[in-house]
């Protein structure tokens, strides 16, 4: 079973390098560069490099990666779509679920001595909890005296007022494609640990933590929307644009891509 697993995966490998020889072979005989393309289609550059050399591990999801195989052969005016797409691109290996052997446990019987134990513990759980309940106003009172001395003190220390730091706020920004395009491109890639929500024309299409290094792109047809916990860490380019952060370490941003 584990050997026709790996047959298929390496024959759908296979199918995907043969796709990509063929769109750099006509790519060639057209006289065009990769830039040129790439301007055409709003593909980063990094993507066709990576589908004409059929490296996988470097492409987004099969779906999409299926959508830019596309959009490349229209680019080249490639009218047999059929024969240079393959019919289902490598995914990502799964890992098989671990069976954890069955545990043995001896028969265990409740003795008076148990429960002698089990009373002992709940009396000393409870004298616990009765002595820091009657410790606690002490605490507090204390808390409080130190919170009017502070008062009192910055109410003296008037001509040098302490100002609180302001937290960083989460401003919602819109952004509006005005080239001339019918898809939306946005290519991530991150500097520092950060959470993301992606949103692609409506629909979460990912959620978590992604570490340092990490680089991930989304195509939608109407609207891209990015929400990041840490904007200072991600790098984002609009349709093989110009890279921008998103915003300011520790800063929570959303933006939202749109086309005119």
């Amino acid at each position: 079973m584990r050997n026709n697993s790996i047959n298929v995966r390496l024959e759908q490998e296979k199918k995907l390098k043969e796709v990509g020889a063929y769109l750099h072979q006509i790519r060639q005989e057209k006289g065009l560069s990769l830039e040129t393309i790439a301007a055409k289609t709003m593909i980063p550059v990094r993507l066709l490099e990576a589908i004409e050399a059929g490296r996988q591990e470097e492409l987004p999801e099969p779906f999409y990666t299926q959508a830019l195989i596309k959009k490349y052969a229209l680019a080249l005016n490639v009218k047999d779509i059929e024969l240079i797409q393959p019919n289902s691109l490598p995914t990502k290996r799964r890992l098989a679920p671990i069976s954890l052997p069955s545990l043995h446990l001896p028969s265990f019987q409740l003795r008076p001595v148990h429960l002698y134990l089990l009373y002992i513990l709940l009396v000393g759980i409870s004298v616990k909890g009765i002595t820091s309940f009657v410790e606690r106003p002490v605490v507090e009172s204390k808390s409080s005296e130190v919170d009017a001395i502070s008062s009192v003190e910055s109410s003296i220390n008037i001509g040098n007022p302490i100002k609180p730091e302001q937290p960083l706020k989460s401003v919602p920004q819109l952004v509006s494609q005005s080239h001339q395009t019918q898809t939306l491109t946005v290519d991530i890639s991150l500097k520092d640990r950060c959470w993301l929500k992606v949103m692609v024309d409506g629909n979460t299409q990912f959620e978590g933590v992604l570490p340092p290094g990490s680089r991930r792109t989304w195509i939608g047809n109407e609207q891209i929307t990015i929400r990041a916990g840490n904007a200072g860490g991600v790098v984002v380019t609009l349709n093989n644009g110009q890279e921008k952060l998103l915003g300011q370490p520790g800063q929570v941003q959303e933006v939202t891509y749109t086309i005119n």
